[in-house]
């Protein structure tokens, strides 16, 4: 049986291949440019406007990674997983619809973890939903599990872009995001010994659900 920590390994791992391939990528644009100039084969300004992009870039890069090395680092304690929707929802701008049920059992986990999570979630609804939209955080119970789910009222997700949404530094918002909403979520989840999917809601959206264990015997 796959161990939480085994999941985290296997994402850090793609995040540091992706990280180097990047790097590589951002080396080479300063690089060719630094050649032009010397040469004169390029106009100053074109090559200035180039490298100020690539420095973006490596930006969005360095704080990305920023934050995801701040996942993990708590001890496992016993988790009020509604307590942590309420706050994550205060965080977000815009309204959000609470449907939270009734005696749900605490997870172990970190409660730090779980609202960089939810909160990306909630920013990432918020974003696809617009400002004065609705988005649904409801939270369940299923079994031996505790059902977190995030609804919107945006586009959805193409198939392309579902395929990838995992992925590590990957975002639909060119120069303004930085590719690490659903990146941090799913370490974030994986280190609770829980699971996320993304699907699209029948009536227009985006559904995404963090199923969680919960604690043997535990009730909040």
């Amino acid at each position: 049986m796959s161990r939480p920590e085994d999941a985290g390994a296997r994402l850090a791992t793609r995040i540091a291949a992706r990280t180097a391939h990047d790097l590589n990528n951002l080396a080479a644009v300063f690089s060719g440019h630094l050649y032009l100039l010397r040469n004169g084969a390029e106009p100053p300004e074109e090559a200035y406007e180039a490298m100020e992009k690539a420095l973006a870039h490596l930006d969005r890069l360095a704080r990305g990674l920023t934050a995801l090395g701040g996942i993990g680092l708590e001890d496992p304690v016993a988790v009020d997983v509604n307590e942590v929707a309420r706050a994550a929802a205060r965080s977000v701008a815009g309204p959000v619809e609470l449907d939270l049920a009734a005696a749900v059992p605490s997870t172990r986990g970190s409660s730090p973890n779980l609202s960089v999570a939810l909160e990306a979630l909630l920013s990432n609804a918020r974003e696809a939903s617009g400002p004065g939209a609705p988005i649904r955080l409801i939270t369940r119970i299923d079994g031996d599990s505790i059902m977190v789910v995030i609804e919107d009222s945006g586009p959805g997700v193409s198939p392309a872009v579902r395929k990838r949404n995992f992925e590590p530094f990957f975002s639909t918002k060119e120069e303004k995001g930085r590719g690490v909403g659903l990146t941090l979520a799913a370490l974030a989840v994986q280190l609770q010994g829980g699971t996320l999917a993304v699907v699209d809601r029948p009536k227009g959206g985006t559904r995404v659900s963090m199923i969680l264990p919960a604690s043997v015997g535990a009730e909040v």
